[in-house]
């Protein structure tokens, strides 16, 4: 760029006026806060709700950074490829490419943006969380750490950022929604503080929230539920105790990058079938562990449903050419849910659809009678869950603590997920509340967790329990 070098001085010092004269955009005032904290404070840590423009923000930070320093390095890292390449690395790729200048000074690349002339040592690298070597071995005079999705990164991955901070000039910035209530990210604004110049968004006081979206979260699951809290105030859960399934284990599910070169042990799909008019019918796909949401239906016919699944069954035996075993459509058979069963039946001969396999669930049955352990004895799953749908979250559940499946980032399913409360019986059984129940507190149907439950569901299945409840 043709910057005179006291220009550069300027912006140095001034990350606003910079993000408005040479990248040409408009932070708001959170965004304003952000910038004039990385500048003039070594560690800063951000704690909002959704939609706040956090990936804008530290996109701006990377390019100033870059464009201010000699011979700087920006090491970046998120939870997931999503976060870090599809969000992050674009966002700056989109502000790089809207200026003729900057295009011709910064290179993007997939994993780097670097000066031009200068790609070993004047440069900005993404590296997954994934590997806790993330953040490993870098050295220069200039360092700017970023870490997006805080709350989904684990500490190791945090360890080597501590020690390259000792260097003078170094700077950290990490933000994230405040979804766990321990780790690096929850230290920081709470036993940690004083070490950082912490920023809170409250997602209503800004202005690049929709209102809409606001009021939604509010009347769906009101101002003092995690959801709320997490997902638009930018608070820490609560964590209430008659809770299941925590919101920081689904969470936490969200961000989950299962390894690509994973041999794939199983296919399901989680059929959930609409009985009132406001639910929906939903159609959970997990392919070895990645679950996500291919159909969501509402006032469909029940050989809507069938078809779908059937055309599912065919794009995944297609997408999924290495995969030589069955397919399994576990399938709520009460109600409604018999129709879909008896209609896949026959269209499974009709068809000669030889690898799918359609298992019939009744959720008010009985729980399969298996052996479970909780780490230390083994008792039987009967003895643990009071009904059938009880032990399918629970499966969930212990797959979450795992952290062997990956959701998706649906704010229905999180939110329905981990608002489910529960129980004890009499005789010391878990028991979820009725989705009438639920209605009463004014949540709706939980459709969508019930098919991600229904595609978990493997029948007769021994598994451990350890840290369940």
């Amino acid at each position: 760029m043709s910057i005179s070098e006291e220009a550069i001085r300027y912006y140095a010092r001034n990350p606003i006026d910079f993000v408005e004269d040479i990248i040409g955009a408009k932070p708001d005032d959170n965004q304003r806060a952000i910038l004039r904290s990385v500048e003039a404070e070594p560690m800063t840590s951000v704690r909002s709700g959704h939609g706040v423009g956090k990936s804008a923000v530290e996109s701006w930070a990377i390019i100033w950074f870059l464009c201010t320093r000699p011979y700087p390095k920006v090491p970046c890292t998120a939870p997931t490829q999503h976060q870090l390449f599809d969000i992050l690395w674009a966002e700056a790729a989109k502000w790089i490419r809207n200026n003729p200048a900057l295009k011709k000074e910064l290179i993007w690349t997939n994993e780097k943006i670097y000066m031009a002339g200068h790609p070993e040592e004047w440069f900005a690298a993404a590296r997954t969380a994934t590997n806790p070597d993330a953040l490993q071995g870098f050295h220069a005079e200039h360092l700017l750490f970023i870490i997006d999705e805080a709350s989904g990164v684990k500490d190791i991955v945090f360890e080597p950022v501590l020690g390259a901070l000792s260097t003078e000039g170094a700077k950290l910035l990490i933000c994230g929604n405040p979804t766990r209530l321990s780790g690096f990210f929850y230290d920081s604004h709470h036993k940690n503080r004083a070490d950082y110049n912490v920023i809170h968004i409250d997602g209503r006081t800004s202005s690049r929230v929709d209102l809409k979206y606001v009021s939604k979260m509010s009347k769906m699951f009101g101002t003092d539920s995690d959801v709320f809290r997490v997902r638009v105030a930018g608070d820490f859960p609560k964590q209430e105790e008659d809770v299941f399934i925590g919101l920081s284990m689904v969470e936490q599910s969200c961000m989950n990058d299962l390894p690509e070169n994973r041999e794939i042990q199983r296919i399901s799909f989680g059929v959930d079938v609409a009985r009132y008019g406001n639910d929906e019918t939903v159609i959970a796909q997990n392919v070895g562990g990645k679950i996500t949401l291919p159909a969501i239906l509402r006032g469909q016919s029940l050989m809507t449903t069938v078809g779908k699944v059937v055309q599912l069954y065919r794009q995944t035996l297609a997408e999924y050419p290495r995969y030589d075993g069955d397919i399994y459509a576990n399938i709520d058979d009460t109600g409604l849910g018999g129709g879909v069963t008896d209609r896949l039946e026959e269209v499974k001969e009709e068809e000669h659809l030889t690898r799918l396999i359609v298992v019939p669930v009744n959720a008010a049955g009985r729980v399969p009678d298996e052996v479970i352990s909780d780490g230390k004895s083994k008792i039987r799953a009967r003895e643990v869950y009071d009904n059938l749908t009880s032990y399918l979250w629970g499966t969930v559940k212990e797959y979450l603590r795992k952290e062997e499946i990956a959701l998706p980032d649906d704010e229905d399913l999180v939110a329905q997920l981990s608002c489910r409360k529960y129980r004890l019986t009499s005789k010391g059984k878990v028991q979820l509340e009725s989705k009438e129940e639920m209605k009463k507190r004014g949540i709706n149907s939980p459709d969508r967790a019930d098919a991600v439950a229904l595609s978990c569901y493997e029948g007769e299945k021994v598994f451990s329990i350890e840290g369940l409840l």
